[in-house]
């Protein structure tokens, strides 16, 4: 089990936010760290996949085309189906 020590002045903040979510201060503090470790896990992807010159100018390529709108949007898969 891990024990963080939250100051005093964060605690009314993430109980508030918390209260707003509909979620215990634990609830929310857990959710928050898994989302910043998917974020940061999506940034060591693509650090990885931009270390090979080809894959770096299909990133640069994509990164360029949502600029300018060129994409398409399409619903999630349902895996079910």
């Amino acid at each position: 089990m891990l024990i963080i020590n939250i100051p005093n002045s964060l605690t009314g903040k993430i109980n508030a936010i918390a209260n707003l979510v509909c979620q215990t201060p634990e609830e929310y503090l857990i959710e928050l760290i898994e989302e910043h470790i998917d974020h940061n896990s999506s940034y060591e992807e693509t650090a990885y996949l931009a270390e090979s010159e080809i894959n770096r100018k299909r990133l640069d390529k994509a990164v360029e085309d949502i600029r300018y709108g060129k994409y398409e949007t399409h619903g999630l898969i349902n895996e079910n189906d």
